[in-house]
């Protein structure tokens, strides 16, 4: 077999991973930018956008997270392999802060943020099919969740401060320890 597309094939994945670790590292700076804009100030922009990147951080991003500490634990960078270890931990005692109504009220604007119709949480859907659940919970449970978070805080805009009150200061905390 002929090594050259097995070494081109490692030195690309090897460069995609970099290249992958940068731009999350860029990412993460806009992600904790929103943070401190929104202490200084609430603006509806900045919000969704932070809900949006608070989730995604949340899925996709800790996914990838993990992905490179389990790589970087095979290596001698210790200095990375410690700033993933805090992002990573930091990340999931944030995670913890939040009830499952709140990550799921987050999860709804994120998603109103990128689709202007909300096709996922309603019951009819296009093709006249009945939907019933919507990521393996149910529709009903979901709207029950969101609207008593709506009648506890009186509004969206209500329970944004609360939410803000409650993760600014720990995300604040945890941008100083990976800087």
């Amino acid at each position: 077999m002929d090594k050259f597309p097995v070494e081109e094939f490692k030195r690309d994945f090897i460069i995609k991973t970099l290249v992958q670790q940068i731009q999350f590292e860029q990412w993460l700076k806009s992600f904790f930018f929103l943070n401190i804009e929104l202490s200084k100030k609430y603006d509806f922009i900045y919000q969704d956008e932070f809900y949006t990147k608070f989730y995604e951080l949340f899925t996709e991003g800790l996914a990838f997270a993990n992905k490179i500490l389990t790589a970087l634990q095979t290596g001698g960078n210790e200095d990375k392999l410690n700033w993933y270890l805090k992002l990573i931990e930091g990340l999931n005692k944030i995670r913890t802060e939040l009830t499952d109504p709140e990550f799921e009220y987050i999860q709804y604007r994120r998603h109103s943020s990128c689709h202007i119709f909300q096709n996922s949480y309603e019951f009819i859907q296009d093709n006249l099919r009945i939907k019933k659940e919507r990521n393996g919970r149910h529709l009903q449970d979901i709207q029950k969740d969101l609207q008593g978070l709506i009648l506890k805080y009186g509004g969206e805009k209500n329970i944004d401060h609360h939410i803000n009150e409650k993760l600014q200061k720990k995300l604040t905390d945890l941008c100083k320890q990976l800087t």
